[in-house]
């Protein structure tokens, strides 16, 4: 079966606009040199590196966690922080 139309017209008879069939125009790829994408850091002599990184102090997040719990709320899917004093009102 063949269907008879316009290109320029939809089925319900607006015209469709005619930007959609131009194709933009790409930029012409430009090589870089490989000086430009080095990213070797310089070598400083009096700097010797031990690879040691000392560990940030987390230990508060412990004691601040210990006042709250984690719940569903309600019988929706999400979770909620609740302060310790209020979880007896959980699914309430």
């Amino acid at each position: 079966m063949i269907i008879q139309g316009s290109v320029r017209h939809s089925p319900s008879g607006r015209k469709r606009k005619t930007n959609a069939w131009k194709k933009a125009k790409r930029p012409d790829f430009v090589a870089q040199s490989i000086k430009t994408i080095s990213t070797k850091t310089p070598e400083i002599p009096s700097y010797k590196s031990t690879g040691y990184k000392p560990v940030a102090d987390t230990s508060y997040k412990v004691e601040e966690s210990k006042k709250f719990t984690v719940a569903p709320a309600y019988n929706k899917g999400a979770y909620q922080v609740i302060p310790r004093g209020d979880v007896e009102w959980i699914g309430k």
